[in-house]
């Protein structure tokens, strides 16, 4: 989805009914998102959404559900299927595994069901900009818990670490800035510099911190206090 493109497309994936009709009621209150797609499981999700011409922007999933494809293995599959989609994990489990294991799979964040609704709909229309999305009891519960799980969000980055190259003062201006949600349009305005520069140094980043995308590389050096979210 585009930054000027203020119109959210969202698929709920939750196998209770009555959560989804509660989600879809609340969600269409706002003027700025429309909910497309109601799925109650992982399979199902899988099987409509990898399908590029459902136009999707979000995805908010469930993590716990029946069947062999649970959230977290929905949102993987989509990830390789369809990367375009923003996968944001809605859920009542409150432990740093499944917020770390969300986040290794893809998602772009991670909130619990009983979120404050304004904080739902920020994280909604922060998760289109590709942004990461933690309410602060989720991000605590990762920092919370020191055991390997949540150290190994990239076991290449770990496994790596003593003799990766560190960041430059540049790139690490840049990692602050992603933590703090910019998108790289105004990661380039904020620095001075061009996007396609900042794509460069994001790039940099992602590979020098041995991660996949921008969401993990945030949760890494967030662990390792390289910045502050």
């Amino acid at each position: 989805m585009s930054e000027e493109n203020t119109h959210i497309r969202i698929a709920i994936v939750d196998d209770h009914p009555v959560v989804r009709e509660g989600l879809r009621a609340f969600l269409q209150l706002a003027d700025d998102i429309e909910v497309v797609c109601e799925l109650a499981t992982g399979e199902a999700a899988v099987q409509v959404l990898q399908d590029a011409r459902l136009a999707v922007d979000v995805v908010v999933m469930d993590l716990k559900m029946p069947g062999p494809v649970d959230g977290v293995e929905a949102i993987r599959r989509l990830r390789e299927l369809r990367p375009s989609l923003k996968l944001l994990a809605l859920t009542s489990f409150q432990d740093s595994e499944s917020a770390i294991a969300a986040l290794r799979a893809g998602a772009v964040g991670y909130l619990h069901k009983d979120v404050p609704p304004d904080l739902l709909l920020g994280g909604i229309r922060q998760a289109a900009t590709g942004r990461m999305v933690m309410e602060q009891t989720a991000w605590a519960a990762t920092q919370a818990n020191q055991s390997e799980p949540v150290a190994r969000v990239s076991e290449r980055a770990v496994e790596g670490s003593a003799a990766a190259e560190p960041l430059t003062d540049r790139e690490l201006n840049v990692l602050q800035a992603m933590a703090r949600g910019l998108s790289n349009k105004e990661i380039g305005g904020a620095l001075g510099i061009s996007e396609k520069t900042v794509k460069v140094h994001v790039s940099h980043i992602l590979s020098k911190l041995g991660v996949f995308d921008r969401t993990q590389a945030v949760v890494l050096a967030a662990k390792r206090g390289m910045v502050e979210i």
